[in-house]
């Protein structure tokens, strides 16, 4: 049996994705609590009023954004605007 870890730092085994499959494959409908009602289009992380920001950087900044993005389980987005934030 394998280990892996998600992306968020979740672990789980080969037994878990069976278990997935076999839910999915029953046809029923999914009960969790932690999905609300879906939205189409991109969610809106920071409000209504949000517009695209366009930066460039060099491989070894973009690199370096990327990989603290990755350990703290956030997009590079959100590592930058946190860092703005913290002005």
């Amino acid at each position: 049996m394998n280990d892996y870890t998600a992306a968020n730092g979740t672990m789980f085994t080969d037994d878990d994705i069976e278990r997935w499959a076999q839910d999915a494959e029953s046809g029923k409908e999914y009960e969790g609590a932690h999905l609300g009602p879906s939205s189409p289009g991109r969610p809106v992380s920071v409000g209504e009023q949000a517009r695209p920001f366009t930066l460039r950087l060099d491989a070894a900044r973009r690199a370096k954004l990327n990989r603290v993005a990755h350990d703290r389980h956030m997009s590079a987005s959100q590592v930058v605007r946190d860092l703005i934030d913290g002005l």
